[in-house]
This record gives structure tokens, C-alpha cells and sequence, in this order.
């Protein structure tokens, strides 16, 4: 690396943790910040007597915390476990070609890798919820940590692809027990006037390990410890783990749901049923043409299943049961625009991260250290703009900041795709350095602001299922998006040529021809964006009138 990059580098790191310090170690700004981000959580709060997480109702005297001794080391602990699950994600993007290379894996290993984890995820973050209201959430928290370090283990060991993928499902499972204990915890930990600060720290956490992981993935492969080259990603989540277990047992506080709804194992069952028809024979189909017969068959065997799914679900929630998904949301305008828009933005987004690791580094051959650091701009480039979208521009604008973040994010793709679309074995990272950091500064335009205009129609009452619903379908784009985009990708690559120039030029061609797609998905989300709420959004007011449930 030359002189001006590691200068370049540390200047970006700097400004990014004066920005992260500031927002951590100053109250007043965490808790504006989290009056526009997390408007569902204050707005539940400050017509109730309660915490709400799923349709559950914790017995939490909001106006004093439920533990003060050692409850900031205890954020701590929990923050450093989301911390590791988020960014374990970033930072297998950056090191697929390694283990592309290593463990000979197929195209579409590569894409079960990162959306087998997501796709668990997806599925298993409600019942997660729900195991810790009835369980207990230290105790699930804990046995979750504990199976993510171990399936961690599992990863690193792997001897082939198949055995990966399988270690990163397991992986996705236990991170579904783990996420939603962290909420439920500082929640407990917190009274209701003092929660903006963690709150906007755990908001935080994504911009961190999105920034972190691109040049994280090529340190951890560089050092090679004992030979473990790629490995390493996953050796160094074990002793954090356990780190995190240990410590959550002796700082966490135990609690649970006084009324704990029921898991809907039916609903689980068939949701991953239907999704897995879908989502299998796309990725397996990667690089091939045409698609052999059983492909159709499968999605269409698939959709009949999520059909069966939504009609079971609406049924479980008009007799008055605990369905996995609340169908009556989907009766409000402002979560069909956008659950819609969110659907329609992340996969693009998703597949775009996968994609783009590949095109820079087995494409026009950069180093992995080169290639993180190409990524760096849109890492720091999303909180940034998340931090001043959700502060100044949704307060004044409304669902305009979504439009514009989904504008800009489009005409960065495009300008990566034209770079990449007359790629050579001489391009390098200046060619996509402005298109790269204008969709980042798109994305985080548009993150921050999209959960709270899509659930400005539901009632309070609904507001943790809609919160969950969000999440959900978040893992669920990510699942798509990696199945979508990286079929789509790899199937352009079909027949490339093995020299320099022909690398270059397939992969570029691949590329831009993923990126253009994205584009096309940005401008039916933007279509969908008119069922938004328009006109400003108010924040929450910051101080809680305190009622009885």
C-alpha cells in the first residue's frame, strides 16, 4: 500500500470515530438521533406502561432501571455481540474469492454462504424473540452466543463448500436467538428516558462493522495465523464469543414475558419451506442456460407454498393466536409502500456487495486488502448520510429523503457500472471511487429514515409486530438479493476467457449488467414510494406520559 493510501485510509478512520465517539459519549445528540430513527420503540413507550418486543408485554417500571450496577459494561457485552454478528457478514464478502479459490466452491456455494445465514435468519428472528420471552432473554442470549461461537468453529474447520454452507445456516440460526435478546436487554437495563443513548449506540453498530469489515476481511486473511489464511474470519469469533458468554453470565439480568406468545411452528415450518423452493433452484441455476425443467416446477411449487403460508397465517391471527407474520398490517398504506420499497432497495444492495468483491478482485485482479478499501467510500459514506437524513431531511421532508436517498443510490450504481462496463486489466479503484461513495451516501439516505415511514400508519398496538415485521423482510431481501443479483451475475460469466483482458472484460460485462438491473429495481421502489406517507415526520416527543397497559 503507498504512502498516500495509508494516509487516505487513516483519515477516513479517523473522521469515522470522532463521528462514532461523539454520538456514543454524547446523550443529548444520541437521544435526537434516536427520536427520528427509532420512532416505533419511543412512540410505543410513551402511551404505555410497558416495553414492547413482538406482541409481548414486559412488567418494566419504566421510570427507574431495573439494574444500575455494572449495566454499562453490560451494553457493552451485548453491543460487542451484535457488533459480531453484523460484522461477519461484511466481512465474508470481502473474502469469497479466497475461499472460491481454496475450497473450489461452485457459484452457487458462494451465494448459499452468505444467503444461507440471512435466509435462517429471516425465518428464525421472530421465534428467537419469542424463545426469550418465554425462556428467559439472558439465558437465551447466552445459549445463542454460545452456538454462534461454536458454529463459528465449524466454519473455520470446513474441509469443502457443502460443509460451510452448513456451518453458515447453523451460524444464521443461533444469530436469530442472539439479536433479539440485545433489544429486549436495554430495554430492561434502561428506563424508558434513558434508552436514547444505547439505543442510537446499537443503531450505530451497522455503520461501524459496515465500515470495518471490507478492510477487517483482508487484515485477518493477511495475518495468517498458523496458516489459516481465510479461516481466520471465523477462528476470531470464537475466543469473543466465549468472551461474551462468560461475561453476559455474570452481568446480564434475567427476565421474561409475563404473557409469552406461542412459537407458530406451522408458520415457520411452511415459510421456510416455500422460500428455500424459491430461493434453491435460482442460486443452483447460476451460469447455467437455459434452466433446467425442475427449476420451474420448484418455484412454482414454491409460490403455491407461501401462498398456503399467508392464508395459515391469516387465519392463526383472526382466531386470535400468535401468527409469525401480522397479516393485518399489511392493511395500512404506509407498510405496503414500505415493506414494498424496502424489498425492492435491499436486494439490489445485498447482491451488489457479493458481486462487486468478485468483479474487483478474480475480475481485474486487486489484492483483497485493494479491494476493501475500493469498498471504504460507501462504508463511510452510509452513516454519514443515515446520521443526516434522519436528523435534518425526514423531519422537514418526509418520504422526499427516501426518493432522493433511492435517486442518488441509482445514479451511483450507474456511474459503477459504466467503470465497470469498459473495464480493463488497468482499472483501479479511482475509476469507481465517486460512483462507489454516491450509492453509499444513497443508501444511507435512505436506511435510516425507511422504518419509521413505514410504520407511521400502524397503531400502537401493532408497533413491535411492525417493528419485526421490517427486520424480517430486511434478512429475507438480503436472502433474494445474493440469490438474484449473483445468478444473474454468474450467468453472464459463462464462457469468460482465462487471460487478463477477457477476466476483465467478462467480469465487467457481468457487472454492469447486474448493476443496470439494480437500477431498474431503484426505479420501481421509487414507484412504490408514493404510498409513503407524504409531508414531514414529526418525531416523538422525548419525554413519556406514563399510563397504565
Amino acid at each position: 500500500m503507498t504512502r498516500d493510501a495509508r494516509s487516505s485510509l487513516d483519515a477516513s478512520f479517523s473522521a469515522f470515530s470522532c463521528w462514532f465517539f461523539v454520538m456514543l459519549t454524547r446523550p443529548d445528540r444520541l437521544t435526537r438521533l434516536r427520536r427520528t430513527i427509532g420512532a416505533p420503540h419511543n412512540k410505543c413507550a410513551a402511551q404505555y406502561n410497558c416495553v414492547r418486543f413482538e406482541e409481548q408485554v414486559l412488567s418494566i417500571e419504566p421510570t427507574a432501571p431495573t439494574v444500575t450496577r455494572g449495566r454499562t459494561l453490560a451494553l457493552v457485552v451485548i453491543l460487542l455481540a451484535t457488533f459480531i454478528d453484523l460484522i461477519g457478514v461484511t466481512v465474508l464478502n470481502v473474502i469469497l474469492p479466497s475461499i472460491q479459490t481454496d475450497l473450489d466452491a461452485s457459484p452457487a456455494q458462494l451465494q448459499w454462504m452468505q444467503a444461507g445465514y440471512t435466509l435462517v435468519l429471516a425465518v428464525g428472528i421472530v421465534s428467537g424473540a419469542r424463545l426469550g420471552d418465554m425462556l428467559g432473554h439472558k439465558r437465551v442470549f447466552i445459549a445463542g452466543m454460545a452456538g454462534f461461537a461454536a458454529s463459528s468453529a465449524l466454519c473455520a474447520l470446513s474441509v469443502g463448500p457443502e460443509m460451510l454452507v452448513g456451518g453458515r445456516v447453523v451460524q444464521g440460526l443461533f444469530a436469530a436467538l442472539v439479536i433479539p435478546q440485545v433489544l429486549s436487554q436495554i430495554q430492561i437495563m434502561y428506563a424508558s428516558n434513558e434508552r436514547g443513548g444505547p439505543m442510537a449506540a446499537y443503531s450505530s453498530l451497522s455503520g461501524l462493522a459496515a465500515t470495518l469489515g471490507p478492510v477487517l476481511g483482508p487484515l485477518l486473511l493477511k495475518s495468517d495465523l498458523a496458516g489459516s489464511g481465510w479461516r481466520m474470519a471465523f477462528w476470531v469469533n470464537v475466543p469473543l464469543g466465549l468472551f461474551v458468554v462468560v461475561a453476559s453470565w455474570k452481568l446480564l439480568p434475567e427476565s421474561r414475558a409475563t404473557h409469552a406468545a406461542r412459537i407458530d411452528v406451522p408458520g415457520v415450518i411452511l415459510a421456510s419451506v416455500g422460500l428455500v423452493l424459491v430461493l434453491y433452484p435460482l442460486i443452483d441455476s447460476a451460469g447455467k442456460t437455459p434452466w433446467p425443467a425442475w427449476t420451474y416446477g420448484s418455484i412454482l411449487a414454491g409460490v403455491a407454498v407461501l401462498v398456503g403460508f399467508v392464508f395459515y397465517e391469516r387465519r392463526v391471527g383472526s382466531r386470535g393466536g400468535s401468527p409469525l407474520v401480522e397479516m393485518s398490517l399489511f392493511r395500512f398504506r404506509s407498510v405496503q409502500g414500505g415493506l414494498l420499497l424496502q424489498l425492492l432497495f435491499f436486494v439490489p444492495a445485498m447482491g451488489f456487495f457479493l458481486v462487486f468483491m468478485l468483479f474487483l478482485q478474480n475480475g481485474i485482479g486487486m489484492s483483497p486488502m485493494r479491494a476493501g478499501l475500493t469498498m471504504l467510500p460507501w462504508s463511510v459514506a452510509v452513516p454519514v448520510f443515515a446520521t443526516l437524513s434522519a436528523a435534518v431531511l425526514l423531519p422537514r421532508i418526509g418520504r422526499m429523503t427516501a426518493q432522493i436517498g433511492l435517486v442518488v443510490m441509482a445514479i451511483g450504481f450507474a456511474m459503477v457500472a459504466l467503470a465497470a462496463g469498459g473495464a480493463t486489466p488497468a482499472t483501479d479503484w479511482t475509476d469507481m471511487f465517486w460512483g462507489v461513495l454516491v450509492g453509499g451516501a444513497g443508501m444511507g439516505m435512505l436506511v435510516a429514515p425507511l422504518m419509521q415511514l413505514t410504520l407511521t400508519d400502524v397503531p400502537i398496538e401493532f408497533a413491535g409486530s411492525g417493528s419485526a415485521l421490517y427486520n424480517t423482510v430486511t434478512q429475507l431481501a438480503a436472502s433474494i438479493g445474493v440469490a438474484v443479483i449473483g445468478t444473474v451475475f454468474f450467468t453472464e460469466l459463462k464462457g469468460v476467457g482465462q487471460t487478463s483482458a477477457e477476466l476483465a472484460d467478462g467480469y465487467g460485462s457481468a457487472m454492469a449488467t447486474s448493476l443496470w438491473l439494480g437500477v431498474g429495481l431503484l426505479a420501481v421502489a421509487f414507484a412504490s414510494s408514493f404510498l409513503l406517507p407524504r409531508g414531514p415526520v414529526a418525531a416523538p416527543a422525548p419525554d413519556v406520559e406514563v399510563v397504565n397497559a
